[in-house]
């Protein structure tokens, strides 16, 4: 492709040394960038840096006619990923639903990238994930806890950290009897707990307490309570819920 045909919108952070360099390097291989620049398409024979700004930059010094280049598909999630893979971006994670192991990952990003000294972060983890997080709007809680995430710190946090509340779940099936429904009935209501991790019920394993619960001799219950001993971890507050989806 032409370089004429191309632009760019965002001017690249590197220093006019390293660019020259590289520029040298593209020459003395033969004028061919082996590392493509990612454009989209913005008019006939026009098109824009989507990333890999550097060689386009690169290019540029070294004064190309003909450079590489990859055309992708203008969506916000292609761009998105494009940047990511170029490392002119940072990936997010969603500080409302990652999993301890992930929120590490990230805190350990930021302690090692900022030498931030008192973020510990396996114990800032365990803070997060005691917290309603679910919950949040914004990263305020976030500041409030004592684990060195302070409102100072916010710029850094929204570089890997996004806070986005996972939707309700879908409204509950219709309560059933429990001695007369249907092995399938009684796993819909307990998959349904479990899929949309009500009351700590993703930690149940609805197939065995549905076989559990069908498979008892019913027949004497006066309430649900005989349940709680079918599976362990059915615990009060598991109970109370329980009673919402069933009946005798």
């Amino acid at each position: 492709m032409k370089l004429s045909k191309i632009e760019s919108a965002e001017p690249c952070s590197e220093s006019e040394f390293i660019i020259a360099g590289a520029a040298e390097a593209v020459l003395q291989a033969g004028n061919r960038n082996w590392i493509p620049i990612i454009v989209k398409e913005t008019g006939d024979y026009q098109y824009q840096v989507v990333s890999n700004h550097f060689v386009y930059a690169v290019a540029q010094q070294a004064k190309l006619d003909l450079v590489w280049c990859i055309v992708i598909d203008p969506k916000p999630s292609n761009i998105e990923q494009a940047k990511i893979l170029a490392r002119e971006a940072n990936p997010t994670v969603n500080l409302s639903t990652a999993s301890k192991d992930t929120i590490i990952a990230a805190l350990e990003y930021l302690v090692k990238e900022q030498k931030w000294k008192n973020v510990k972060p396996v114990e800032a983890a365990n803070k997060i994930l005691a917290s309603n997080r679910e919950q949040w709007s914004d990263f305020i809680p976030l500041t409030k806890l004592p684990c060195g995430l302070s409102k100072a710190r916010l710029d850094c946090i929204t570089k890997v950290f996004s806070i986005s509340p996972p939707p309700p779940p879908p409204p509950h099936p219709e309560a059933v009897s429990v001695k007369r429904a249907s092995r399938d009935e009684i796993f819909d209501r307990l998959n349904y707990l479990s899929t949309n991790k009500i009351g700590g019920f993703e930690n149940i394993d609805a197939e065995k307490t549905a076989d559990a619960i069908f498979n008892a001799n019913k027949g004497k219950w006066k309430s649900l309570t005989p349940i709680a001993k079918l599976e362990p971890g059915l615990d009060t507050a598991k109970m109370k819920i329980i009673k919402t989806l069933f009946s005798l």
